[in-house]
């Protein structure tokens, strides 16, 4: 699987790796493709933080369309 993993900043990283790594590799596999129709994995993804949380902008591994996955701060 090919990875990117682009940081746009290093708060965003921080969060990102305070999620352990089984849930990481859980959420990164659980993204919705409007081309797909259903569930994906995310590849050469982006992690951003917004003020809803993280967002990982990135690509859908079977259709290489665009993806995202918000992952809302608690």
């Amino acid at each position: 699987m090919s990875k990117k993993n682009n940081i746009q900043s290093f708060a965003a990283m921080k969060e990102w790796l305070a999620i352990p790594e089984t849930f990481r590799t859980r959420l990164l596999s659980n993204v919705y493709c409007a081309k797909c129709m259903g569930e994906t994995t995310i590849i050469d993804y982006s992690v951003n933080l917004e003020k809803i949380g993280i967002v990982l902008d990135g690509i859908c591994k079977t259709c290489q369309k665009k993806v995202e996955r918000v992952i809302e701060r608690e």
